[in-house]
């Protein structure tokens, strides 16, 4: 995040309007380019194939296909991404950059692995045509694939780049479904799939290019980062839980009466699935603010704390650095908040008119709206545990995220019967809200105890067993 700081930095020391419009333009491209990229070519595709008079059966089976291979593949990284970017800071630090490319590839080679093993038990007894499986096979291993190397490549801080590649990989997406479905005349999900294929190929390819072009080969130690999984568990799960707490609640509804079974394979509930598409982009706003504010304001304070610290600064020195810094911190906190409240209310009021013209009921708004509000929780909830990751509170930011899930499942059971549909997701975030800003206000109250108390006096050599199985690894490598 620090090279998206320099960035910002840089436009905002300039004055006028323009240089915070550019500053907040870099900042959307940064975190939420790719993702609205990936909503519009998947826009694009369902009006070809509703145009091109594609059956209602075949439009669902594209649409619960793309989800399944967007969800899964997300959930399959979420448990290395974590860990995977403390890896790569360490690295940079010691500036041993052999040792980026390698890991690259045995982390791929591990999801790849693990999605794939998975992929292929739930597709085995798929009645869909071996060619659809396929295809909808390679995609979810692509999504795979892609997903990592935005994790590396923003480790580059070649934000631009990875824009670049995803506009060309939408664009070469939907002139293949142009070619495919206006030249061919095509007229089943496979060929908008197939599209797909084509356009994150070309992602993938020209990312890993770059990645390669920037880091030397190295070693060939591609399973070194297993050290960081087996060191840094609480990372691990932190990632895993967020994400499969978002999504907890859409697997519990797609087998609730919402649900339908697509091609006797995927499961898709879109009285439920839809609502909450269109209630998640609502903290889109919110995710540009937060990594303005953070990186603008928020970082430097942290950053002057420590640096005190360090540095040769009196008590008083390091008392006024640490109240300055909580002051920001809460400043920036209540910042996003009102920011996020204000959109949440916004869509609240403005989906009222336009969703139902979309196809809404008043059932499905209802749940559209507690959703939004949901929404509102989740996402500070999400600075927050981020915010505890700054100050290496690995164990609040993993409990936090653990409560969410936790309380996800509960409440989903729980209020099923009752049909408040929408209710579980939205009581979840605000519970496990109150655990991590309980856990972020003890802290930054107790943040010179953390600092100064909490190192070991004396530093152990603790050898890892991923550690002894690789330097076995390498002794046998060596003798042969």
């Amino acid at each position: 995040m620090a090279g998206i700081g320099f960035e910002l930095k840089k436009l905002f020391r300039g004055n006028g309007i323009v240089n915070y419009i550019k500053a907040y333009a870099f900042s959307s491209m940064v975190t939420v380019g790719p993702m609205m990229l990936c909503m519009v070519m998947l826009t694009v595709l369902q009006f070809i194939l509703k145009e091109r008079q594609v059956s209602f059966l075949e439009r669902e089976l594209f649409l619960s296909s793309i989800q399944y291979a967007f969800i899964f593949s997300l959930l399959v990284t979420s448990f290395f991404t974590m860990v995977i970017s403390r890896y790569l800071a360490d690295t940079f630090y010691v500036k041993e950059y052999e040792r980026i490319l390698p890991s690259f590839y045995g982390l791929s080679i591990t999801c790849l692995i693990i999605g794939e093993i998975v992929a292929a038990a739930y597709l085995w007894s798929s009645p869909l045509s071996l060619l659809f499986k396929c295809t909808l096979y390679v995609l979810y291993a692509e999504l795979i694939i892609i997903w990592l190397l935005s994790v590396y490549m923003s480790a580059l801080k070649d934000y631009a780049r990875i824009a670049k590649a995803f506009i060309i990989g939408v664009v070469v997406t939907l002139l293949c479904a142009a070619v495919l479905f206006y030249g061919f005349k095509a007229q089943t999900a496979l060929w908008a799939l197939a599209s797909m294929m084509c356009g994150f190929l070309v992602i993938i390819l020209l990312l890993k290019n770059q990645l390669e072009s920037y880091f030397p080969r190295g070693n060939k130690n591609y399973f070194a980062f297993f050290t960081y999984v087996e060191k840094y568990p609480s990372l691990a799960l932190t990632g895993f839980f967020t994400t499969l707490g978002i999504y907890l609640h859409n697997f519990i509804y797609w087998k609730s009466e919402f649900g339908v079974k697509v091609a006797d394979t995927f499961w898709f509930a879109p009285a439920y699935d839809v609502p909450v598409f269109y209630a998640y982009l609502t903290i889109v706003p919110t995710m540009v603010v937060f990594v303005v504010s953070v990186e603008t304001s928020f970082y430097e304070k942290f950053r002057a704390y420590y640096n005190v610290i360090l540095g040769s600064g009196t008590l008083r020195d390091i008392e006024r650095a640490k109240k300055e810094m909580r002051n920001v911190l809460f400043q920036e906190i209540s910042f996003i908040m009102q920011v996020q409240l204000v959109v949440s209310i916004l869509a609240m009021s403005l989906g009222i008119k336009i969703l139902p013209m979309l196809g809404l009921s008043g059932e499905e708004m209802d749940t559209f709206n507690i959703l939004v509000l949901g929404d509102f929780l989740y996402m500070i909830l999400f600075v927050i545990v981020l915010l505890l990751l700054y100050f290496d509170d690995r164990k609040g930011a993993m409990w936090s995220a653990a409560v969410f899930l936790a309380l996800n499942l509960i409440f989903a059971i729980v209020l099923y019967p009752y049909k408040h549909y929408g209710l579980s997701y939205f009581l979840s975030a605000f519970g496990a809200f109150a655990v991590a800003m309980g856990r972020l206000l003890y802290i930054v109250k107790n943040v010179d105890y953390y600092t100064f108390c909490s190192q070991p006096i004396v530093t152990r050599t603790k050898y890892l067993l991923t550690e002894k199985l690789l330097s076995r690894l390498e002794k046998k490598e060596s003798i042969s």
